[in-house]
């Protein structure tokens, strides 16, 4: 498979997916800021944020939240630096830079999530 077919398999969904991950952290934010601001007053209390992060509902979401982030900054930032000329002469790197911080954002952040 040479690597234009790659590109031209992967662009699409790439796009496609930055959408939809846009989409979603509007909604994520708009429910983040619900809850965290007008809920209550004392909902930013470390207390009542350990206590709001034992719903695995809400771990759940939060993940969401991050994945959702994690993929559209990468994904942004891959974009970004492929039309430039040192991602175009490094398109392999770029990709594999940014699919690699993506992971390590998403599994780290999962991580702090689950000691909660």
């Amino acid at each position: 498979m040479s690597e234009s077919h790659t590109r031209k398999v992967l662009e699409p969904f790439g796009w496609i997916f930055q959408m939809i991950t846009g989409l979603l952290l509007f909604a994520f934010v708009i429910f983040h800021l619900y809850i965290t601001h007008l809920t209550s007053h004392d909902a930013l209390e470390y207390a009542k944020v350990v206590e709001r992060l034992s719903n695995p509902a809400i771990k759940a979401f939060y993940w969401l939240f991050l994945a959702s982030a994690s993929f559209h900054a990468f994904n942004g930032l891959r974009a970004i630096l492929l039309d430039t000329d040192f991602g175009g002469r490094n398109e392999r790197a770029v990709n594999a830079i940014t699919m690699l911080l993506f992971v390590v954002a998403v599994v780290y952040g999962g991580l702090l999530l689950i000691t909660f």
